[in-house]
């Protein structure tokens, strides 16, 4: 593990972690749509090519053309409607798949939050002298991420994107000054509100208010998104 790592952004990861799975859920719901439209024998594995309303066809069509409906000599959509098939649900599937598949993820290499952040604050000088420490950006397809055995699915999503570092060791020593500053004026009996006056610039807010100290001077809760613009 590098010197500079920090944390980890779990909360980024986890909501990849679960679009993939959505994601995922698609291939699996096709499998089991193409059960109830009498389409047996696929499995998600055998989908992610998509083609699930193909597959529909393929197999009714020949089911149509078996002895017992070729007889009636009634059209293939008559056929469909005398066994009140509806494929609409299928048809979406289809279309979610189609919508997956041109989809990218473009990731740093390590704090994918902070300079996916950073690159959108183009009027801020310290961010933009951040972003010239930015590493490598990687573009990933869904199926980077996702495999199937059978219906089951698997993510496999990198974790050091979502890694937090520092970008120079004067960070990690702001972050241990920031804590030390605390721990002392909560001993010395110092009043929160001017605490706070001094390191809101560096802890979390909530909903435009800072939610990242706690009143009796126990917790901090760091932003990075703001720690890693300083002392580059």
């Amino acid at each position: 593990m590098s010197k500079l790592f920090l944390t980890t952004d779990q909360q980024a990861f986890e909501r990849y972690q679960n679009q993939m799975i959505n994601f995922g859920a698609v291939y699996t719901n096709a499998a089991k749509e193409l059960i109830n439209l009498d389409v047996k024998g696929y499995k998600a594995e055998n989908l992610i090519n998509g083609g699930f309303v193909a597959l529909f066809h393929d197999h009714h069509k020949n089911e149509h053309a078996q002895p017992e409906w070729a007889r009636l000599k009634i059209s293939y959509e008559k056929y469909l409607n005398l066994k009140e098939i509806d494929f609409s649900k299928l048809e979406a599937l289809q279309a979610e798949h189609e919508r997956i598949v041109e989809l990218e993820f473009k990731l740093y290499e390590t704090n994918n939050s902070f300079f996916t952040y950073a690159s959108n604050q183009t009027r801020n000088t310290l961010y933009i002298e951040a972003m010239k420490l930015a590493p490598e950006k990687k573009v990933y397809k869904v199926f980077d991420f996702l495999s199937f055995k059978g219906n089951t699915v698997k993510v496999d999503l990198p974790i050091k994107p979502f890694e937090i570092h520092a970008l120079k060791k004067s960070q990690i020593d702001l972050l241990q000054d920031v804590s030390d500053y605390v721990a002392a004026s909560s001993k010395l009996g110092l009043e929160y509100r001017d605490v706070l006056k001094v390191v809101e610039v560096y802890i979390k807010f909530t909903d435009g208010r800072p939610t990242g100290l706690s009143y009796d001077l126990k917790t901090i809760e760091f932003s990075y998104n703001k720690i890693l613009n300083q002392k580059l």
